[in-house]
């Protein structure tokens, strides 16, 4: 198989050259799937992540729309008992409005005795007057008897202290009455004042009741659009793994395994795949794998699982290690100081299969890995770009 790889160097140009044609092909069609496939990928993760933060999102709106129905719940049992207040305080400024009416009734009334007792007493005072301004012997001329006379005067002096003083106490009565009204009418005030505090609280959690309604809307609205959006990427979602499951069934039928390899060594890679000037030969000549530079007796790694099939010397890559992964696949370690491993041997993925050194054609210690696949349709093991296969 490496005798065939190696062959390619001593070929004519115009061989190397279509050789290299291909192999470059191969390498083009291999990333253009693995690329879409990447590309796909990271939809699907955006997607996602888009969807996670939709959700939280719609928690945080289920959990605000919670705490202000139990505001409103707060703030209506609040006008509720404002309400009940406010009609307690207009009940009691109905009955003081009724009772200021009633003193209104009882003060007319009582002016009413007032100009009553006026005229009485207006009359008591013309009568007692004109008594007065007859002198008893006048009387007595008249006719009358010196006892009825007396007892005339004697009256009207009686009905007229006695007018006064009604006058008098119902002037004390109005006044009393006026006092009374007075005070109700200032507890009144009291309480239409109390009224209108009230009202004006009331008002003033009906408005805020109103905000957090619109606000409900308003979270009402977003939701409903989050859903939506949820429905909409979810659906996007399913898609993209239809997709994605579509992309690695055609990579699994085009053997294509891009993930699946690791890393054998952890370096710095010093020489990619592909065409180069080579720093032994001096001539430019495929690279069919990749250097990656690491210490002497670094553990090398088997880069997947499989069945170990050649450890020995090759020309111009010193001691390797060959493992045959199935599924057309094998890789190859090479410039190694000594093998962890026999022919025929099965491995695990991570297995140290090897001891990295300089052995061969080499500049310093390093790993020379290669991916090899076999060629469909010539049936030939041709090197790949390990790049395109490790994570």
């Amino acid at each position: 198989m490496l005798s065939e790889i190696q062959g390619l160097n001593f070929k004519k140009i115009s061989i190397k050259l279509l050789a290299i044609i291909f192999i470059l092909t191969l390498m083009f069609n291999t990333n253009v799937v693995k690329s879409g496939l990447e590309e796909e990928q990271r939809k699907l993760a955006q997607y996602k992540a888009q969807l996670e933060q939709i959700k939280k999102n719609i928690v945080s709106i289920d959990n605000s729309t919670k705490e202000i129905n139990s505001l409103i719940d707060s703030l209506s049992d609040e006008v509720s008992y404002l309400k009940e207040e406010i009609k307690k305080t207009q009940q009691k400024i109905d009955e003081l409005n009724a009772q200021i009416k009633v003193k209104e009734i009882e003060i007319k009334n009582k002016e009413e005795e007032i100009a009553k007792r006026q005229k009485d007493l207006e009359e008591a005072v013309n009568l007692s007057y004109k008594l007065t301004a007859i002198s008893p012997i006048e009387l007595l001329y008249e006719g009358n008897d010196p006892e009825s006379v007396y007892k005339r005067i004697t009256y009207i002096g009686y009905i007229s202290d006695y007018t006064k003083k009604l006058m008098e106490q119902a002037e004390q009565d109005k006044l009393q009455l006026q006092k009374f009204k007075s005070d109700l009418s200032k507890s009144e005030k009291e309480y239409e004042a109390v009224l209108k505090e009230k009202q004006e609280q009331e008002n003033i959690l009906l408005q805020e009741i109103d905000m957090k309604n619109r606000l409900l809307e308003t979270l009402k609205q977003k939701k409903t659009y989050l859903l939506y959006k949820q429905s909409e990427l979810e659906e996007e979602i399913k898609k993209e793994e239809e997709l994605i499951q579509k992309l690695i069934e055609e990579q699994r039928k085009k053997g294509i395994y891009a993930g699946t390899f690791i890393w054998p060594v952890i370096g710095p890679v010093t020489s990619e795949f592909g065409m180069r000037f080579h720093p032994i030969l001096h001539i430019m000549r495929m690279h069919d794998g990749i250097d990656i530079a690491v210490p002497t007796g670094t553990p090398v790694k088997a880069s997947a699982s499989g069945t170990i099939i050649a450890t020995k010397w090759l020309e111009g890559y010193g001691n390797v290690v060959i493992v045959s992964h199935g599924q057309n696949f094998s890789t190859l370690y090479a410039h190694l100081k000594s093998f962890a491993v026999k022919e025929g041997q099965e491995v695990k993925q991570g297995q140290v299969i090897a001891y990295s050194d300089n052995t061969g054609w080499s500049t310093g210690p390093h790993l020379h890995f290669s991916i090899y696949k076999i060629d469909p349709e010539t049936g030939k093991s041709m090197p790949v770009n390990p790049r395109n296969y490790l994570p």
